[in-house]
């Protein structure tokens, strides 16, 4: 018999499990904090147990300290999401399948969401509530972990088959529990994951599809849609699944790294703003993520000039440069750009972002002499080119420019020789050294 629906009995089971457990609380105000500690303390937590945390950092912090069996979090923890700190309870818990993630949610969006991380979320607690709602609620969440239902029993014992690489055999299992529950979602993701272990990609992708079918945000269906159409090299589609998690689910340096780089390859440069705006909440950003989102800010500045709209790539460049702080490939890139689109003045204003000690390097140099080269006698800039590579600044850049004004100022035979000069130094971009030769035009 299920004793859940025993009033004193799962009571008196809760106090038994609760009593040496480790309990973190995490929110942000202080009164919540206190009032759901005294709640544990009620329902048979000891108090040396219990440790309350006000934010995502500190919270994270406590989990690693504590590992605790039981964390109850806010879904808002100033610009991070109490829905992160699952990930660091899995690497810290002794044994993660027996904690319960309590989730404090402040709106029926966010609780959609907290019940769409199924397996992860053990139950969602919405606010404003009472201390007979959050009792019930506790207790409810827990003694479902002591004592599964069917639908759970038989999904453990499929994972534990699919754990052992037998995914056939595993499947024939969740298809079991699949019949034991009227939105088997959780199901219909681990049929998908024995479908793709088995190379079935199109099984696996209806199985992913039906689960979302039972939940449309089922985060793990999600998750394992995205991965396969990936894998199929079907961009657009995986795009789509992306953007609806980076929709309802927490941003995280890796995922928003994803999703910009598929927002370039699917020309959504209109996203790209979006996603900034995300980038700049976030507390951790790796230089990876930089250099993701200094990368898509360029190359949707580039979209913008090209289509007539300067004052919108030059925004974007701007918070490129701005974000990526001094990097010179970035740097460099937005120079080019401007230089390709005539726009030479405003490329004095991302030259001067050079940090003071990389402005004796060759990147630089070269990046000046482009920047300079318009707004300066030919003769001057043909003198210039010449001893910056005599001085050892052997850049195509500096090789085009002077080539350019070696022809216009009717020095065509030294502008031939610095192209076969070019051509030889760089291969890969004969063609461009080419196209420079006055025979071409």
């Amino acid at each position: 018999m299920n004793p859940s629906g025993q009033g004193e009995k799962s009571l008196v089971l809760f106090e038994d499990y609760i009593s040496d457990k480790k309990v973190v609380i995490v929110d942000q105000n202080s009164s919540a904090r206190v009032g759901i500690a005294r709640m544990m303390a009620n329902l048979g937590a000891k108090g040396q147990n219990i440790k309350t945390a006000t934010d995502y950092e500190s919270g994270s912090k406590e989990i690693e300290i504590t590992k605790p069996h039981i964390v109850v979090c806010d879904y808002e923890l100033g610009n991070r999401s109490g829905l992160e700190l699952i990930q660091t309870l899995k690497k810290q818990s002794p044994d993660y399948s027996k904690s319960l993630f309590i989730m404090v949610t402040g709106n029926s969006s966010q609780s959609a969401v907290s019940q769409a991380a199924e397996e992860d979320v053990d139950t969602f607690i919405l606010k404003p509530y009472t201390i007979e709602v959050f009792r019930k609620c506790i207790l409810k969440a827990a003694i479902s972990k002591l004592y599964p239902s069917e639908y759970m029993i038989k999904i453990d014992e499929g994972k534990k088959v699919l754990l052992d690489l037998n995914p056939e055999a595993a499947k024939l299992i969740f298809e079991e529990a699949k019949k034991l529950d009227p939105k088997p979602a959780l199901a219909c993701f681990y049929i998908g994951q024995c479908d793709a272990m088995s190379k079935a990609l199109v099984l696996a992708e209806v199985s992913y599809s039906q689960g979302l079918n039972f939940n449309k945000i089922h985060y793990k269906c999600l998750v394992g849609l995205f991965d396969l159409l990936m894998e199929k090299n079907m961009i657009a589609d995986a795009y789509e699944v992306v953007k609806r998690i980076s929709r309802y689910f927490p941003a995280n340096p890796h995922r928003l790294a994803q999703v910009l780089r598929l927002a370039i390859l699917t020309k959504s440069f209109e996203d790209v703003e979006r996603y900034y705006q995300t980038f700049i909440t976030l507390d951790a950003r790796n230089d990876e993520l930089v250099r993701y989102i200094c990368a898509a800010l360029v190359v949707c500045g580039k979209h913008y000039l090209k289509n007539n709209n300067p004052s919108r790539g030059m925004e974007l460049f701007r918070k490129a440069s701005v974000t990526g702080a001094g990097k010179v490939k970035i740097l460099r890139e937005i120079i080019l750009a401007l230089a390709e689109n005539e726009m030479l003045k405003n490329a004095q204003e991302f030259l001067s972002r050079f940090p003071p000690e990389i402005q004796s390097g060759a990147d630089y140099q070269a990046m000046e002499y482009l920047v300079n080269s318009d707004s300066q006698a030919i003769t001057l800039t043909i003198s210039k080119g010449r001893e910056l590579i005599s001085k050892g600044v052997l850049d195509p850049i500096v090789y085009q420019v002077l080539i350019t004004k070696s022809i216009q100022g009717g020095y065509a035979e030294q502008g031939m020789e610095l192209i076969q000069e070019g051509i030889k130094k760089w291969p890969a971009q004969a063609m461009l050294f080419e196209k420079l030769s006055p025979l071409k035009n």
